[in-house]
């Protein structure tokens, strides 16, 4: 009798390891969604919002480019 409860407590993990498988299989390759023409819109509308910050990180870049190049041409050591 102590041998069927051990066997079944090692069944046990297995079956989840398995059932666990088999749902991630399910999750990877169930069929992708259609495209939304809503969500593409609306990530578009945002786009500016995130390119806003890196036009001023450029702006100071190109800044301290040209002060670089001023330095350069009147202290050229």
């Amino acid at each position: 009798m102590a041998t069927s409860l051990i066997s079944a407590r090692r069944r046990r993990p297995l079956a989840r390891r398995i059932l666990r498988a088999a749902l991630v299989f399910r999750l990877e390759l169930r069929p992708p969604d259609p495209l939304d023409a809503g969500l593409i819109l609306l990530s578009w509308l945002h786009r500016p919002v995130i390119e806003m910050p890196l036009q001023a990180c450029r702006a100071v870049e190109s800044r301290a480019e040209r002060l670089r190049q001023r330095l350069d041409e009147v202290f050229p050591f």
